[in-house]
């Protein structure tokens, strides 16, 4: 079957010419939009030889046919049907699709989230180094600890845990639209150590209940709320005992019961932990695994280091070696296909 006579075949099974609305191809597909999509025969058009899958979006259907097929079969169409084709960047369709794709209001929260985050990830990176070297000094140097030297190091390696509360308080207010600063004011009432022991509607209140959870929460709140009485009333008053007697207790309890658990299962059933390593490729998928830089965040900030971290990394080596494993099995088929690409590119 020639390229005409693929085209014509395609056509008729997208319901004939007066069925078809547009056409467009990119890299390896065509793109054809119809009046209605119960027409087109999509399981016999998934049977051809030529075609290597559909995707239907609404009323557009997507014909993976190869690279410079999809132009050659594009350009018949049009000539038979009298609709102008056009070539469209791939990439920039699929960045179109997949943005789109992931427009929803958790994803758009979890994204937020991890904005806080990202800034602060050189300076977790650098401290993190230090704090490697200094505790690998005072026990390779006895006496470091002490010495003038070894207090200045330890300094530089903790220096951004203890302002950490204060960096996320600040950043999280500017990524949900508030002033900054007074997310990092509120992150500064919640951990000083004037409102520990504080009673409040017979709550006790504790500086740093919470760690980073709590400060995300208040100063995410505190940023809405600020935009919507900005005008009206100092919303710091509000948010400063909404934080202390409502969110930083639910964040404090989240927070423990998350390292806690952490801790346990690392600890006392490490193949659950390897589990841990199913779950993550999905959140990646799907764009979840933000929302566990606030747990990374909040277990080095509680234990020092990060036990979810490494485990989820796996994640990362055992889709390496899936994918080194189907090259091998399949070597043989990618060398022709890529073989065959070659020469279609060179016969146009």
């Amino acid at each position: 079957m020639n390229n005409r006579e693929m085209a014509l075949d395609i056509i008729k099974k997208m319901g004939t010419k007066e069925n078809l609305l547009s056409i467009e191809n990119c890299m390896t597909r065509i793109r054809i939009n119809v009046r209605d999509v119960k027409k087109c025969e999509i399981e016999q058009l998934k049977k051809e030889e030529y075609i290597l899958g559909v995707t239907i979006q609404g009323n557009n259907v997507q014909l993976v046919v190869g690279p410079g097929k999809s132009s050659k079969l594009a350009a018949e169409m049009s000539e038979i049907t009298g609709i102008k084709s056009n070539e469209i960047d791939e990439a920039a369709v699929r960045k179109e699709e997949n943005k789109e794709k992931n427009n929803t209001p958790f994803k758009r929260v979890l994204k937020k989230v991890a904005n806080v985050f990202i800034p602060i990830l050189p300076a977790f990176i650098a401290c993190g180094l230090m704090v490697a070297i200094y505790e690998a000094g005072y026990v390779f140097f006895p006496g470091l600890e002490e010495s003038d030297f070894g207090k200045i190091l330890s300094a530089i390696a903790y220096s951004v845990f203890t302002i950490l509360p204060i960096i996320v308080g600040y950043n999280t207010a500017k990524e949900f639209g508030g002033s900054p600063i007074l997310g990092a004011v509120l992150a500064s009432i919640l951990n000083a150590a004037a409102i520990t022991g504080v009673h409040i509607l017979g709550i006790e209140c504790e500086a740093g209940r919470g760690g980073v959870i709590s400060v995300l929460i208040v100063a995410a709140i505190g940023a809405k709320l600020e935009r919507a009485i900005r005008k009206k009333m100092p919303e710091i008053f509000i948010m400063t005992f909404l934080g202390l007697i409502v969110f930083q207790p639910i964040a404090g309890f989240v927070s423990d019961a998350v390292g806690n658990f952490v801790q346990y299962i690392i600890y006392n059933v490490p193949a659950l932990a390897g589990l841990a390593t199913l779950v993550y490729l999905p959140l990646v998928m799907t764009g979840m695994h933000h929302g566990l830089i606030a747990v990374n965040a909040q277990l080095i900030s509680d234990f020092g280091v990060t036990y979810l971290l490494p485990v989820t990394c796996m994640a990362g080596a055992g889709q390496v070696g899936a994918a080194f494993y189907v090259f091998l099995k399949t070597k043989r088929y990618v060398r022709m296909h890529f073989r065959l690409e070659c020469w279609e590119l060179e016969s146009r």
